[in-house]
């Protein structure tokens, strides 16, 4: 799966950026035909488009999702055309693209109805609701959408949080809610009524979630991911009993400075997580095992500016990050590391031995004098991974020139492709 067009504004205070060659593609640049080379947001592009109305003051949260009162189910072209909201939590605003042209906000600061003191996450669905962390008014606002304008709906759990962080939903209601000061994760409905309290938390931050229920899913897995121990772990849980599953410190990972933010999902339940002091992504697959870290902190290609926020629409793979001073735009991509080819005479094989970032279409080619053809095609799974590529017996002895294509599987296939050539004497 892969967008057909790029008209997607990154919640539409994007600017140009010079194109360049990306030093690593496990999130990849869409290619100009798809963006006009628009990947970065900025203080003068939000201004262009809002005028000098406000700024980014400590961005938070974000939400991507395709709303269905957006969509034509006659035209395929406007699939990828989505609505970001993210939080812009010291001006107690929500910004929002109402078009893939236009800019609005919502909210002020106070504690009122239409305003906000202190927000942090939030999420969306595609029938129009969004959910927003009001944590210094200690409750849960639920906004509704029905076109281009919010609109306020109600509040959510005035008398069960006290510092509601983050919160994810699933189809049918069911709202997934940290609580920064109470150390909990509240499992609640849209009404307002508790479902389970999960406890032994501290500090959670960043939520999200993956269910049977959820229909842009390809791993169905029923689980939740969380940040916990202020910004220093993530933590794998059952989504229907809050069970542990699994615990990833970073200071096991050689990185006890992290401080993680938000979480998202992709389609295939990799977990994303912004870390906000190191101005790096860190990628973990849908069993939390840690994959890979990209970025480092600047405004340039390659670089973050203490990211924070994060959401993923997974039918596409379209990522969008929230910084300190504006957003990002990238597509789950794939990078190859410590790639190794060897020649196996006794068994006719063609070894190949590589770590993929991201699940991956893996070609093997091979050229001589009197036979190139392609012998292999298949798809892999994220992480460490050994083919055996079989040269037919039609292959004589000789010289050949093997060529191996690494691609992704959906959001940027056909546009990514990782190629590795090396000379083989074929016995």
């Amino acid at each position: 799966m892969r967008p057909k067009i790029g008209r997607i504004v990154i919640l539409s205070f994007v600017a140009l950026s010079a194109a360049a060659e990306q030093k690593q593609t496990t999130l990849f640049y869409p290619p100009f035909g798809h963006t006009w080379g628009i990947h970065r947001g900025t203080e003068d592009k939000l201004d262009m488009l809002l005028g000098n109305v406000t700024d980014f003051d400590n961005p938070q949260g974000i939400a991507a999702v395709k709303l269905k009162s957006w969509d034509d189910p006659k035209n395929r072209e406007d699939d990828d055309e989505i609505t970001c909201f993210g939080v812009n939590a010291n001006r107690g605003q929500i910004i929002y693209n109402s078009s893939m042209q236009s800019l609005a906000l919502y909210g002020k600061k106070g504690h009122g109805v239409g305003e906000f003191w202190d927000p942090r996450g939030i999420c969306a669905t595609p029938d129009g609701d969004v959910y927003v962390a009001d944590m210094g008014n200690h409750r849960v606002v639920h906004l509704f959408i029905p076109k281009t304008e919010l609109r306020w709906v109600g509040t959510i759990g005035d008398t069960v949080f006290e510092a509601p962080f983050d919160i994810a939903v699933v189809p049918g209601g069911t709202l997934y809610v940290t609580d920064y000061t109470k150390n909990c994760i509240v499992v609640i409905d849209t009404s307002g009524k508790i479902i389970d309290i999960w406890r032994g938390f501290y500090q959670p931050r960043g939520i999200d979630v993956d269910a049977s229920t959820i229909r842009w899913s390809g791993s169905h897995q029923e689980v939740v991911v969380v940040v916990d121990s202020a910004g220093k772990a993530v933590k794998l849980l059952d989504r229907r009993t809050g069970s542990l599953i699994k615990c990833v410190s970073m200071a096991q990972l050689g990185m006890p400075d992290a401080d993680l933010q938000y979480v998202a999902l992709d389609y295939l339940g990799n977990a994303y997580v912004p870390d906000s002091i190191r101005c790096q992504i860190h990628k973990f697959d849908n069993k939390l095992n840690y994959i890979v870290s990209v970025g480092e902190c600047g405004t340039a290609d390659d670089q973050f500016d203490h990211p924070r926020g994060i959401d993923i629409w997974r039918r596409f793979g379209q990522v969008i990050i929230s910084e300190r001073s504006g957003a990002q735009y990238f597509w789950v991509g794939v990078d190859v590391k410590d790639f190794n080819l060897s020649y196996d005479a006794e068994s006719r094989n063609l070894v190949l031995d590589f770590f993929v970032t991201e699940a991956a279409y893996v070609s093997v080619y091979i050229k001589g004098k009197k036979f190139d053809r392609r012998i292999y095609r298949h798809r892999v799974p994220i992480g460490r991974r050994t083919v055996y590529a079989r040269v037919p017996s039609a292959a004589p002895p000789g010289k050949y020139e093997v060529k191996v294509v690494i691609e992704p599987t959906y959001s940027s296939y056909h546009y990514l492709q990782k190629e590795f050539t090396r000379k083989v004497e074929i016995h």
